[in-house]
């Protein structure tokens, strides 16, 4: 393993031992095995010998209900960086406090802004809805914003897709999917091609009639305006084959309006020339006749 990871109810049990040495079973991995380790004193002792130090009391204490400790360069840090160039803060989050948390992967904040819908929920339930509304079909699909793999997994785990494509432009965000053992199956998947890119970009050089299904899960408007324009819908439309379907996942911070998002997203959408929309859940889904 080329990381090790304690989520908030890890750290919680290190914090309040009270018989050292002890074993406990811990998750090391983000939530997506278990192993039983040794604590000792000063380490943390795995099964295959290894070890490695506890975390400070000063990093337990100043860590959250959010927060994830990684190990890594030879320290247990906070799961979190912060991009000169971009100026941007990622910042990994544990979502589960007070839910069954075992095998629920993290989400990812980008400067405050949660990436997954996790309020009544997880980023796997999150992603198995966007999945519902686009619904069942069969061939390749377009996964137009990779973020931390989810989607794309999520596509290329169903039996009817034959292939995955999708598309990530921001570096930051592809390192962290090499840290996070739930984006694994991003590069290990036979099924998935990942490519390194601006979207708006590269749909517009790719072939008419590529694909059966479109799952558009771009940032918010103010951060990628380009993947709500007219010209990029029109480049959707051309991509995807006949009775294609695309869910556009948009939120709607202004539901107290009476033209939201979702409604203006449905009719950029129909001027594009999809012939079929509706809203969907947090977004929009659009079908090509």
């Amino acid at each position: 393993m080329d990381r090790y990871f304690l989520d908030p109810l890890q750290q919680q049990k290190l914090a309040v031992l009270e018989t050292i040495p002890t074993k406990l079973r811990l998750s090391l991995d983000a939530g997506r095995s278990e192993t039983e380790a040794e604590i000792t004193s000063a380490s943390l002792v795995l099964p295959q010998g290894q070890a490695l130090p506890l975390p400070s009391p000063e990093l337990l204490r100043l860590s959250d209900e959010r927060t994830i400790l990684v190990f890594k360069d030879n320290e247990w840090q906070k799961w979190q960086h912060f991009d000169p160039q971009s100026g941007k803060f990622y910042k990994m989050v544990f979502v589960a406090p007070g839910k069954p948390h075992r095998g629920k992967p993290p989400t990812v904040e980008i400067s405050g802004v949660k990436m997954h819908v996790t309020k009544d929920g997880d980023p796997e339930l999150d992603t198995r809805n966007k999945l519902r509304a686009l619904g069942p079909f069969r061939g390749r699909a377009l996964d137009s914003c990779c973020g931390l793999g989810y989607s794309a997994i999520a596509l290329a785990g169903l039996k009817s897709v034959k292939e995955v494509v999708t598309i990530e432009k921001d570096p930051a965000m592809l390192a962290l999917c090499r840290e996070n053992p739930w984006s694994r199956e991003l590069f290990d998947s036979e099924k998935i091609r990942l490519l390194r890119g601006d979207a708006a970009e590269i749909i517009a050089e790719m072939p008419d009639r590529s694909f059966s299904a479109i799952l558009h899960d771009p940032p918010r408007f103010a951060l990628a305006p380009e993947l709500y324009s007219d010209e990029f819908y029109r480049q959707c439309w051309r991509v995807l084959q006949q009775r294609g379907k695309l869910y556009h996942y948009t939120g709607d911070p202004n539901k107290a309006h009476r033209s939201s998002l979702p409604e203006r997203t449905m009719e950029r959408l129909r001027k594009a020339g999809f012939r079929k929309t509706a809203k969907a859940y947090q977004g929009v889904f659009a079908q090509k006749r």
